[in-house]
C-alpha cells in the first residue's frame, strides 16, 4: 500500500472511530490537526467536536486499527521537524527567461509569504504534519502547477501606462536640544506624469510586475516539496513498523516543474525539508534538508 492510500485508509475509516474525548496513552492532546476540518477546509459545515486527529468521529463507538494509531503517530512526529530554505531556493525557475529583475522579486514576495522568522532561524510557515493530514483527508496533493505570466507595466486609470518619479521630501521627525524642528530628507516616490505636458517627467520611470501574480502558485509549490518530502519521509519512517500493511513509496517528483516524472534523480529528492534523519541521530538536531 502507498504511503498516500495508507493516510487515506487511517484518517478516513479508522482514526474516526475514536470518540472527540478519547486520548491514547503516549500522544500529545496537543495538536494543529482539529481545525483542519473547519469549514474553511472542506467548505462544509462540521457540527460536532473532531477527534484529535482532525476526524468527526463514527456514530458506531469502535476503536482504530492499531497500524493507524501508528501511522497517526509518524505523521505526528513531523510537527518536530523544522522545514529550512535552502540558500538559493526558487520554486518558479521559469520566470528567469521571461524578466531576471521580476523573476527575483517574485522569490523574494514568495518568502516574504510563506516564511517567518522562529528562534533566529528562517523557516516556512506550514507544518508538515498539518499539510499531510490535510491531505490525507482530502485525497489530494498541493497544487503545483502555474500559468506562465507575462511581464508588463503597471496600469493606470484610463489604460495609460503609469510613471513614477523620485523626489527628495524635507520631514520633521522630532526635536532639537534647542528646541528647533529635527529635519531629515527622505526620499519618495511619486506620481512622474505631467498632465499639464501629458508626458512623463524627467526622470521619471515605469514599474514592471507579472500578470498573473506569480506568488500565490510559488507559495503552493513550497509547499508541494515539503509535502513531498515528508511523504517521502513517512515511506522510509513506517517501513517494517505496521503489522498488517507493506508500506511502498509514492512515486512522486520532488519538483516536477524542473525535471521529467520519469526521471530518477528527480524522484524523492531531498530538496527543501531539512535532514529528517538527523533528527533520529544521537545528538541531530530535527532538521535536515529534504
Amino acid at each position: 500500500m502507498t504511503v498516500s492510500a495508507a493516510l487515506q485508509w487511517a484518517w478516513r475509516d479508522e482514526l474516526p472511530k475514536m470518540p472527540a474525548a478519547e486520548r491514547p496513552a503516549g500522544l500529545s492532546a496537543a495538536s494543529a490537526w482539529a481545525s483542519i476540518l473547519r469549514y474553511g477546509e472542506l467548505h462544509s459545515v462540521i457540527d460536532r467536536q473532531p477527534n484529535r486527529y482532525g476526524c468527526v468521529p463514527f456514530d458506531v463507538a469502535g476503536w482504530p486499527h492499531a497500524d493507524a494509531l501508528r501511522i497517526a503517530e509518524a505523521v505526528e512526529a513531523l510537527a518536530g521537524l523544522v522545514v529550512e530554505v535552502p540558500d538559493g531556493w526558487n520554486p518558479a525557475p521559469e520566470l528567469v527567461a521571461i524578466d531576471a529583475d521580476l523573476a527575483r522579486k517574485a522569490v523574494e514576495d514568495t518568502l516574504r509569504a510563506a516564511i517567518v522568522e522562529r528562534d533566529g532561524e528562517t523557516v516556512f510557515r506550514v507544518a508538515a504534519d498539518v499539510l499531510v493530514v490535510r491531505h490525507a483527508i482530502l485525497g489530494t496533493v498541493p497544487q503545483w502547477r502555474m500559468d506562465l505570466p507575462e511581464a508588463t507595466v503597471e496600469i493606470g486609470e484610463g489604460g495609460r501606462p503609469k510613471w513614477y518619479v523620485l523626489r527628495e521630501i524635507p520631514t520633521v521627525v522630532g526635536t532639537n536640544p534647542d528646541g528647533s524642528d529635527r529635519i531629515v530628507t527622505e526620499t519618495i516616490e511619486v506620481d512622474g506624469w505631467s498632465s499639464r505636458k501629458r508626458r512623463p517627467l524627467p526622470g521619471a520611470y515605469q514599474r514592471r510586475k507579472f500578470d498573473p501574480d506569480p506568488v500565490p502558485a510559488m507559495v503552493e509549490r513550497a509547499e508541494y516539496e515539503i509535502f513531498a518530502a515528508a511523504m517521502t519521509h513517512l515511506a522510509g519512517d513506517l517501513s517494517g513498523r505496521l503489522e498488517t500493511i507493506e508500506i511502498v513509496a509514492d512515486e512522486w517528483p520532488a519538483r516536477p516543474w524542473c525535471e521529467s516524472p520519469d526521471s530518477a534523480q528527480n524522484r524523492r529528492t531531498p530538496k527543501i525539508l531539512p535532514d529528517l534523519e538527523a533528527a533520529k541521530r544521537p545528538g541531530g538536531a530535527p532538521k535536515r534538508q529534504l
